[in-house]
């Protein structure tokens, strides 16, 4: 009887360990999900024409029916409901960091694409770091939004910032490690990771417009609202969700 008991405890541990214990942790402190392979991931990089960043002509050229205008053309973009590949990318600490392991946490994820050159992004992250009032000097502005401020820097909600770009507009550089570190040296948060699109994978995904391109997916990594510029959606969301 005493080794049943023993068994049944050595098991109790390994179970406790395999729930419990990340089998890593990020300088940064991001979360971890142990059970992010379980996430079935639609992939970025689909044959055309069909997948997501290809180019079509109507609805039925898409494999998700959704076919929008753009300024180099028509593409099939993502819409509300897809799921979001499994991105990677490089961190303000020289990390590889995986968009998965923000899932299954019980929080909405924002996800931000921005450049070093653009002036609206710096805004928003120093709105979101120091409380710059000058964010409320771009058009697009309520301050209704407010309270979001504090939604990410609690924690309620995550921001996580993918950079393309780097400082120069005019040759469209794109966005290294030094250029996130330098950016969390200018705009330092706890809370956000600033990961570099160094080969414009995300970049070609959502297709973005304008700066900043900011949208809402949920922890099962779902899209909540697409857009390929702006951030009205996403924040109007947040704020209305609050009431």
């Amino acid at each position: 009887m005493k080794i049943i008991y023993i068994i049944l405890y050595l098991i109790g541990i390994m179970y406790s360990q395999d729930v419990t214990d990340p089998p890593y942790v990020y300088s940064g402190g991001w979360p971890v999900n142990i059970n992010s392979d379980k996430i079935k991931d639609p992939g970025y990089d689909g044959a055309c024409p069909g997948s997501t960043g290809c180019e079509c002509i109507s609805n039925t050229d898409c494999f998700n029916n959704n076919c929008r205008s753009h300024p180099k053309g028509n593409y099939c973009v993502p819409k509300k409901g897809d799921i979001m590949p499994r991105f990677e990318a490089i961190d303000q600490f020289g990390e590889s960091v995986d968009l998965y392991d923000f899932a299954n946490q019980g929080r909405m994820i924002l996800i931000e694409l921005s450049a070093a050159w653009c002036s609206p992004c710096r805004d928003l992250s120093s709105w979101i770091t120091n409380n710059d009032p000058n964010i409320k000097n771009n058009p697009w502005w309520k301050d209704q939004y407010l309270p979001i401020r504090d939604m990410i820097n609690s924690g309620d909600v995550y921001l996580i910032n993918f950079m393309f770009e780097g400082e120069d507009k005019i040759n469209k550089t794109t966005a290294t490690f030094d250029d996130v570190k330098d950016w969390h040296n200018k705009y330092p948060s706890p809370h956000i990771p600033v990961l570099a699109d160094e080969y414009r994978f995300i970049h070609s995904w959502i297709k973005p417009t304008g700066l900043p391109c900011i949208f809402l997916i949920d922890e099962d990594m779902k899209i909540i609202n697409y857009t390929n510029r702006g951030l009205n959606d996403a924040f109007l969301y947040l704020t209305q969700k609050q009431k």
